[in-house]
C-alpha cells in the first residue's frame, strides 16, 4: 500500500518516546485515585517506526478518556492490538466513522455512535495511525483508511485496535486544527486534504464560518439580533451573507490613513453613546481564533486608549483578518431579590446569563437544534462564560426570578427556531459554492455552535448572538450532557407540560406576527430526546455521520434490477440515479423511460415467469456476454421477486432465497409454510398462531373439497396477485363457484392485466376471513435480524371492493399491538424464508392478535415510501439497494411529531374529477402550498372492470382529530366523498 504520511511527522529525538508513553500516570487536579489500567500501546501501528511529534499529548488524550468513561460508570479500554483485528473480521462493507479526537470534545460523539451502531465510531489519537492512498474510483482524490483505533461499541465498551486490513474511512470528523485545539495542532488539515469521503467542513469552509464578521451576516439575515460593531476587514476573502443594519464595515489597506481610522472610530463611539453603551470590546476576527482571550474591554470615554489599541492591531493585521470594536452588551440584571420565587435565585446585579446553541445537521437535511446550554457568570469580569456549570434555559431564567413558564418556554422556541435558521442559511449558501471554494468536495457543514448573551432591549428579555463556530461550544454540549448522565434516573423529575406551537400561540395573544408564527415552525424534540441523555446534543449530527456514511458507501456501486415497473417506479430510479448508483436494468419493453436514466439497460422478456429459472440463467449469461459485474441484485416489481431471487442464487449476492420468494409469491404456500411452524419458541410464540387455513383451487373441482373444510365466509383471490385484484368475499359454496367462474373468465394470462402475478398462472385461493383493523407492516430485515419496521393502519374497504381507501401513519394501536404486529411480520418473513431485504406484510388485527393476509416479497409501494421517510427519516428503497449489496442499513429510531392520513382516488369513481382542469389546478395549488400529499401511481387515467387506484392524497396534523377534520374537509371541497365512496366511513375509527 501506499502509504503517505501527514508532514508533521518525525523521530524521537531521545528515542525512547514509545516506552515513556506506556509509563505516563495521570495526575489530575481533580482526583488521586486512578481506577483503571494505564498501560496502553498507544504508539503507531505496527507498520510505522516514526512517532509525529504533535504525539507529545496522546497520553493525556487518552488517560482524559479513560478518566470520562470511569466517572460516567463505562467500561475501561480494552487494548486489543496483541491481536490485531484480522482481515477476515473485517466487515465487507460498514460505516467507518474517523474522529480525529480532542479530550472534551469528541468523546460524546463517539460514544453515541456506539449506541446507535456499534461498531463504526473509530477515535483517532495519533495521524500516524492513519495513511492516505490515491483513491481508486476518483481520480486526483484519496481514500484514507485507518490502521488503528480506540472503537466504540454498544453499552459504551471501547477497545484499542489495530487491523491487518485498514479500514476505510466513510465520514471524517476533524478535531486536529487550530481552531478545536487552541492553535496547538493543525495536522488534520493535512489529513482532510483531497479525500474522497464525505466530512463535517473543511478548512475553507471553517474559514468562512469562524470569521465574525461573516457569520454575524448569517444571523442578521435571519432575524437574530447582533452587537453594534465597527469593522476594518484587511483583504477580506468572503461575501458577506447580509451586511447588518448595525454594522458598519469598511475594507483596510496599508495606505488607510489612522486619521479616517480615529474619525471612525469616534463617531461609532459616538452613536455608542447615544444608544446608551457604556463599554466596548476590541477583537480580532480571524479563523484560528478560540474564545476571546485576545479581546480587551474599555470604556466608551478612553477615545486616544481605543483608538491607539485598533491602530496597533490593524498593524499587525494578516490577510483575510479583521480588527472588531463593538459594542458590550449589558447583561440582563436579575429581579429583586426580595421577589425571589426560589432560594436559590440570583443574590446581586453581578449575574449574567451566557447561552450556548447547538445546531445539527440531522440526516433529513433539515436543521435541529438541540437543548440550550446556560451558564450563570460574575458579567463584570469572565467576557468567555467558561468553565461554568452547564443549566437549562428555564433554570438560567428563574435564577434571575424570570419564572413565567409560558415566556420562557416561547423564548427558547424562538431561539432554537432561529438558530435552526442560521445553519439552514449556511446549508443553502454552501449548496451554492463551485467546488473550488469549498475545497473538500464530501465537506459540507453537519453542526455549528452559536453563541449568546442575555440582555433587555425595549423592555423585552433578548437574545443577542456574538458568534458562530464550528468546533469550540461542543465542549458545553458534552459537559451538560455528562451532568445529565450522572443524574440520569437519580433525579426526580417534576411534572411539566410541554406546549404545542398552536397553545404558544394562542398563549401569546396577538402579539407575534405571521413571520414569527413560520419561524417557530421549530424542530421537535423528538428529533434529540429519543435515545435517553447521554450525547443528547449530537445525536442528531451522529444520525448524519451514519447516513452520509451509508450514502457514501453506495456511491458507484453497480445494482441489477429485474423489472422497471410503471411510473409509479420511476421515482426509485431517478434516486438511484442522484445516489451515484449505477443500474443495470432488465425489462421486458424497449422503449421503457428508464433506458435513459439506467447506466446499462437490457431489454429481455421476462413476462412468463413459469418459466423464471430459464430467464434468471439467460440474464446471468446477459451480464456475463458485457462483462457486467454487479454488486446487488433486486426488484421493487411484485412479478419479479422469484425471477430475482433465482438470479442471486447464480451470482451469489445476497437476498431473500428462491424458496422465500416463491414461499411469499405464492399465497398459498405463504399460509401453509407458516401453518407448520408450530415448535414452541421460549421467547415467543409459535409463528402458526399468525397463519390462516388455506386451500388452492386449481380447477372447479377442487371447490367440492374446500366446502367440506373450511367455514365461510371466505376471501378469494388470486394465488399470485397483487394490489386486491381478483379478491372476493363468499359467503356460500354457491357464491365461491360463481366468483371463481366470473374471475378466471376473465383474469387467464398476463395480457389480461399485466402487473398483478397472472405470468405466474391463474389459480385462486381460498382462505378463512378475519374481522378486525388492517394495518401494512413495511420491514427492513438483514441477516435473518430485525433492522426497521413501519406500521400504517388502513381503513376499512369500500366494500364489496377490497381496494384499500384510507391510510394513517405512525399507527393509532396501543403500543402493546404495534409490538404484536411488528413480531408477527418478522417471524412470518424469516419463518418463510425471506433472510435479508424490504418487505411488506399485510395483516389482519383482531381480538386474539395478528393474523397474517399476505407478504409481498418486495418493498411496499404506493405512498408507502415517500409516508416512512417523511415520518422517519428512512428511505426503503436505499435499504434495499444496501441489502443487495450486503451492507446492513442504519435505520434512526426516532419518534414521528407529525401524522398523517390519506386516501385513495379510484378511475371508476373519481376520473371525472381527475379531468377536470380546475380539479388539478387545486390539487397542484395545495400541493405547493404544502397542505397535501398528493401522489400519482399512474400518469393516465384508465377506467377497468378490476382497478388499481390512480392516485393518494394526504394531508399532517399533530394528531388524529386533527387529521380527519382536515382530510374530510378537503374531501368534501373536491368532491371526493360521495354517496358510494364515504371517506368519512373509512376514517373513522382513526382514533387513539
Amino acid at each position: 500500500m501506499d502509504i503517505i504520511e501527514s508532514e508533521k511527522t518525525g523521530s524521537d529525538p531521545d528515542g525512547d518516546l514509545q516506552d515513556r508513553l506506556k509509563d505516563v500516570n495521570i495526575t489530575t487536579k481533580t482526583s488521586t485515585h486512578v481506577g483503571w489500567q494505564q498501560e496502553a500501546n498507544l504508539g503507531p501501528a505496527s507498520a510505522w517506526s516514526k512517532i509525529p511529534t504533535e504525539d507529545a499529548d496522546i497520553a493525556s488524550q487518552y488517560q482524559a478518556l479513560q478518566y470520562h468513561l470511569f466517572e460516567l460508570g463505562y467500561p475501561e479500554t480494552v487494548d486489543r492490538t496483541r491481536a490485531p483485528r484480522a482481515a477476515k473480521d473485517a466487515p465487507s462493507e460498514k460505516a467507518v466513522v474517523a474522529v480525529l479526537h480532542n479530550a472534551g470534545k469528541t468523546t460524546s460523539i463517539c460514544l453515541e455512535g456506539g449506541r446507535q451502531a456499534p461498531g463504526t465510531m473509530y477515535m483517532i489519537l495519533s495521524s500516524s495511525w492513519l495513511s492516505k492512498v490515491p483513491s481508486v474510483i476518483n481520480r486526483g482524490l484519496y481514500t484514507l483508511y485507518v490502521h488503528k483505533a480506540v472503537t466504540f461499541h454498544a453499552g459504551g465498551t471501547t477497545y484499542i485496535d489495530e487491523f491487518e486490513l485498514p479500514r476505510r474511512v466513510t465520514y471524517l470528523v476533524n478535531y486536529f486544527t487550530h481552531a478545536a485545539t487552541e492553535g496547538q495542532k493543525n495536522d488534520g488539515k493535512t489529513i482532510e486534504e483531497n479525500l474522497d469521503c464525505p466530512m463535517s467542513t473543511s478548512h475553507n469552509l471553517r474559514d468562512v464560518i469562524n470569521d465574525r464578521i461573516w457569520s454575524r451576516s448569517v444571523l442578521h439575515s435571519v432575524g437574530i439580533t447582533t452587537p453594534e460593531t465597527l469593522a476594518f476587514c484587511y483583504k477580506p476573502k468572503h461575501s458577506l451573507v447580509a451586511v447588518p443594519s448595525n454594522a458598519v464595515i469598511h475594507e483596510y489597506d496599508r495606505k488607510t490613513s489612522p486619521d479616517f481610522v480615529a474619525k471612525e472610530v469616534s463617531t461609532f463611539l459616538q452613536e455608542l453613546s447615544e444608544n446608551k453603551r457604556k463599554m466596548i470590546i476590541i477583537r480580532q476576527s480571524k479563523r484560528t481564533q478560540t474564545g476571546s482571550s485576545d479581546a480587551s474591554v474599555f470604556s466608551i470615554e478612553d477615545l486616544s486608549c481605543i483608538v491607539d489599541a485598533v491602530l496597533k492591531m490593524l498593524n499587525e493585521l494578516q490577510d483575510s483578518n479583521s480588527i472588531l470594536v463593538e459594542a458590550y452588551i449589558d447583561h440582563l440584571s436579575a429581579g429583586r431579590t426580595e421577589d425571589a420565587k426560589y432560594l436559590w435565585a440570583a443574590p446581586s446585579a453581578d449575574v449574567g446569563i451566557r447561552c450556548r446553541a447547538i445546531v445539527c445537521r440531522d440526516f433529513d437535511n433539515t436543521p435541529v437544534c438541540t437543548p440550550l446550554i446556560c451558564s450563570m457568570i460574575n458579567k463584570n469580569i469572565d467576557i468567555r462564560g467558561e468553565h461554568t456549570v452547564p443549566m437549562s434555559i428555564e433554570t438560567a431564567m428563574k435564577t434571575l426570578n424570570i419564572v413565567d413558564e409560558t415566556f420562557i418556554w416561547a423564548f427558547q422556541t424562538n431561539m432554537r427556531a432561529h438558530a435552526e435558521a442560521a445553519l439552514q442559511s449556511i446549508m443553502d449558501h454552501e449548496s451554492k459554492l463551485p467546488v473550488e471554494e469549498r475545497a473538500e468536495p464530501g465537506a459540507q457543514t453537519d453542526l455549528i455552535g452559536i453563541d449568546y448573551v442575555f440582555t433587555e432591549c425595549n423592555g423585552k428579555v433578548t437574545a443577542v448572538a456574538l458568534n458562530i463556530d464550528t468546533h469550540k461550544y461542543i465542549t458545553d454540549s458534552a459537559v451538560r450532557d455528562n451532568f445529565n448522565s450522572f443524574a440520569d434516573g437519580r433525579v426526580v423529575e417534576q411534572n411539566r407540560t410541554v406546549h404545542p406551537v398552536d397553545k404558544l400561540m394562542e398563549a401569546a395573544g396577538h402579539d407575534i406576527s405571521y413571520k414569527d408564527i413560520s419561524v417557530r415552525k421549530v424542530s421537535n424534540e423528538n428529533k434529540f430526546t429519543c435515545g435517553g441523555l447521554d450525547s443528547m446534543s449530537v445525536r442528531p449530527f451522529v444520525r448524519t455521520v451514519l447516513t452520509r456514511s451509508q450514502y457514501f458507501l453506495m456511491s458507484g456501486k453497480t445494482i441489477l434490477a429485474l423489472g422497471a415497473g410503471g411510473f409509479s417506479k420511476m421515482s426509485i430510479w431517478t434516486f438511484a440515479e442522484k445516489s451515484g448508483i449505477n443500474l443495470v436494468m432488465v425489462d421486458s419493453n424497449p422503449e421503457h423511460s428508464v433506458r435513459d436514466m439506467a447506466h446499462t439497460f437490457i431489454c429481455y422478456d421476462i413476462s412468463d415467469h413459469t418459466n423464471d429459472r430459464h430467464h434468471a440463467a439467460e440474464i446471468v449469461n446477459l451480464l456475463k456476454q458485457r462483462d457486467i459485474q454487479v454488486d446487488g441484485c433486486l426488484t421493487f416489481w411484485e412479478d419479479a421477486v422469484p425471477l430475482a431471487a433465482m438470479v442471486r442464487e447464480i451470482l451469489g449476492t445476497r437476498g431473500a432465497n428462491v424458496e422465500g420468494a416463491l414461499n411469499a409469491k405464492k399465497k398459498s404456500r405463504t399460509q401453509s409454510t407458516l401453518y407448520k411452524k408450530d415448535t414452541p419458541i421460549p421467547h415467543l410464540v409459535m409463528t402458526c398462531q399468525y397463519s390462516s387455513p388455506s386451500f388452492l383451487i386449481r380447477e372447479p373441482a377442487d371447490i367440492d373439497a374446500v366446502c367440506n373444510q373450511l367455514s365461510y365466509p371466505l376471501m378469494l383471490k388470486l394465488e399470485h396477485g397483487n394490489s386486491a385484484i381478483g379478491v372476493s368475499l363468499v359467503s356460500s359454496a354457491e357464491e365461491l363457484r360463481k366468483q371463481h367462474r366470473a374471475i378466471t373468465d376473465c383474469l387467464r394470462k398476463e395480457a389480461d392485466h399485466p402487473g398483478v402475478g397472472l405470468g405466474h398462472g391463474a389459480e385462486m385461493l381460498v382462505m378463512e376471513y378475519h374481522g378486525g383493523s388492517e394495518h401494512d407492516v413495511d420491514i427492513v430485515i438483514y441477516g435473518n435480524k430485525l433492522v426497521g419496521a413501519f406500521i400504517s393502519d388502513n381503513g376499512p374497504t369500500n366494500f364489496p371492493s377490497f381496494t384499500e381507501t384510507a391510510t394513517t401513519m405512525p399507527s393509532v394501536l396501543p403500543p402493546d399491538r404495534q409490538s404484536q404486529l411488528i413480531v408477527a411480520a418478522f417471524k412470518c418473513c424469516v419463518d418463510v424464508g425471506l433472510s435479508d431485504g424490504v418487505f411488506n406484510v399485510e395483516m389482519k388485527m383482531t381480538a386474539r392478535g395478528p393474523k397474517l393476509i399476505e407478504i409481498n416479497g418486495r418493498m411496499g409501494g404506493f405512498y408507502l415510501r415517500n409516508w416512512i421517510r417523511r415520518l422517519h427519516g428512512v428511505d426503503l428503497a436505499m435499504s434495499a439497494f444496501m441489502i443487495s449489496c450486503d451492507m446492513k442499513p442504519y435505520v434512526p429510531k426516532i419518534q414521528p411529531h407529525e401524522r398523517l392520513m390519506g386516501v385513495m382516488v379510484l378511475p371508476s369513481l373519481h376520473s371525472h374529477l381527475v379531468n377536470n382542469n380546475n380539479f388539478r389546478e387545486r390539487i397542484h395549488s395545495l400541493k405547493d402550498n404544502g397542505e397535501v400529499l398528493f401522489k400519482m401511481f399512474d400518469d393516465q387515467i384508465e377506467v377497468a372492470e378490476h382497478e388499481e387506484p390512480y392516485g393518494h392524497f394526504g394531508v399532517c396534523g399533530t394528531d388524529p382529530d386533527v387529521c380527519r377534520q382536515k382530510l374530510l374537509a378537503l374531501c368534501n371541497e373536491l368532491k371526493i366523498e360521495c354517496d358510494t365512496y364515504k371517506v368519512s366511513n373509512f376514517v373513522r375509527y382513526f382514533r387513539y
